[in-house]
């Protein structure tokens, strides 16, 4: 009996002691993550989006993120940052994230763009100032080209100088005094630039510009180091090597895989070419203002403008007082694609389109051609069969961002692109402006 009653007693222990063991015990719980900001607060489908905040936590498997209720996908995470891919149709709402089905925080809005909608990416009025966005003051930007990091240069005409803007929209000189006068060559701000007009890039991240005012290429490196390739501020039309070499008023530039220079030398109605050793030639074109299909020197052009490679190494030509586009083999075999040398505005295919000074162009992996149609003040697509429609633009000059024909602009004049996320950057010349399309 007394063993029973003391095993009892032992059992009524263990169950009490169990009992405090598990009443005692920590609960884990998973803490809520908080969301701070997000950036970009917009854009199209494709856009990376950064979302900071708090306990978000690392685990991929588990972690998610929605825009406007539509899953998207999470590119990386620490414990304060997301980077999210904007889904497509995702629209307009509000940004999530879930850790658990039952942890999870609601963020800000982000305003989802559809393609063919256009917004200002920076500046504001004519003037010098660098900045963000719409702080930032340009006069007259004239160039655009993209590095491989998505940064954007400016050839910002009136103030001389070589402007740079981040994906964010931060602007700053990345080289010319702002003085204008003869070549000076150095690094970054301690050079001299005189109406830059054209800027391209090469294979190794090199930074080309072409001078209207000094009749020069100009060789920037990833430093800010600045030299001159050919021409020596002189106008004229020889070829030669270097400094021997003279353009007039060379405007667009294009650079192939190999390193070669193809500039549009507007003037002279020339397309020349500069070899790596700064070696000048001409590459097509008569040097008489016409519109004139042929090989090298049999063809003709009038104001040749800008240039730009599609995907089979054929330089694709905006030929801007003939009112075309033009197409140029890697034997100089010229032909027209677009437009037939009369001025108007008219979507339809081949040489029935109309164009009114076509300047910047750009291509993407499809061949498709997107170009400033500058007096028409719009964006127009070429595709490869010719059939030409206007992306954004009203052919009224203004200054509107919105959707297709409600956008204005005022002499868009340059234009680059990344296709990644399907934008296009465009130099609103007369507005001062460096404006954002994006297309499908």
């Amino acid at each position: 009996m007394k063993k029973r009653i003391i095993l009892s007693m032992i059992t009524i222990c263990i169950v009490a002691l169990m009992s405090c063991k598990k009443s005692d015990s920590p609960i884990v719980v998973d803490p809520m993550p908080t969301i701070t900001s997000i950036s970009p607060t917009s854009g199209p489908k494709n856009t990376v989006v950064t979302i900071t905040g708090t306990e978000f936590g690392i685990n991929l498997s588990t972690l998610k993120v929605y825009f406007n209720g539509v899953q998207a996908t999470v590119q990386s995470a620490t414990n304060t940052q997301i980077r999210a891919v904007v889904p497509n149709g995702a629209g307009t709402g509000i940004v999530k994230v879930e850790k658990t089905p039952t942890v999870y925080i609601d963020g800000p809005v982000f305003n989802y763009l559809i393609p063919g909608t256009t917004i200002t990416f920076a500046g504001n009025t004519g003037g010098f100032a660098n900045g963000n966005g719409t702080s930032a003051l340009f006069g007259n930007p004239y160039g655009l080209a993209k590095d491989a990091s998505g940064n954007i240069f400016v050839a910002d005409r009136n103030n001389n100088r070589i402007r740079k803007i981040t994906p964010d929209g931060d602007v700053t000189t990345f080289a010319g005094s702002g003085n204008g006068g003869a070549i000076v060559n150095g690094v970054g701000t301690a050079a001299g630039f005189y109406t830059p007009v054209g800027v391209a890039f090469d294979p190794s991240g090199n930074l080309y510009v072409s001078e209207v005012s000094n009749q020069a290429i100009r060789k920037i490196t990833s430093a800010a180091l600045v030299s001159t390739v050919a021409g020596n501020g002189t106008a004229g039309n020889s070829n030669g090597t270097g400094t021997a070499a003279t353009f007039n008023q060379p405007v667009g530039m294009a650079v192939d895989g190999a390193g070669n220079i193809f500039v549009a030398d507007y003037i002279n109605h020339l397309i020349r070419k500069i070899t790596p050793a700064s070696i000048v030639s001409t590459f097509a074109g008569s040097g008489n203002p016409a519109l004139t299909d042929g090989t090298g020197a049999a063809a003709s052009f009038n104001g040749p403008f800008a240039l730009a490679f599609d995907g089979g190494g054929n330089l694709i030509v905006a030929d801007y007082l003939n009112h075309a586009i033009r197409k140029i083999t890697s034997a100089g075999v010229v032909t027209t694609i677009a437009g037939n040398g009369t001025a108007g505005y008219l979507d339809a295919t081949g040489s029935a389109a109309r164009f009114n000074r076509p300047a910047g162009l750009v291509l993407d992996g499809n061949n498709n051609i997107f170009l400033c149609d500058a007096i028409n003040n719009c964006i127009r697509k070429i595709t490869p069969a010719g059939v030409v429609s206007t992306v954004a633009g009203s052919n009224t000059a203004g200054n509107a961002d919105g959707v297709g024909t409600t956008v204005q602009f005022n002499y868009p004049i340059a234009i680059c692109a990344d296709f990644s996320i399907a934008t296009l950057y465009i130099a609103d010349f007369a507005n001062h402006r460096i404006r954002k399309l994006f297309v499908d």
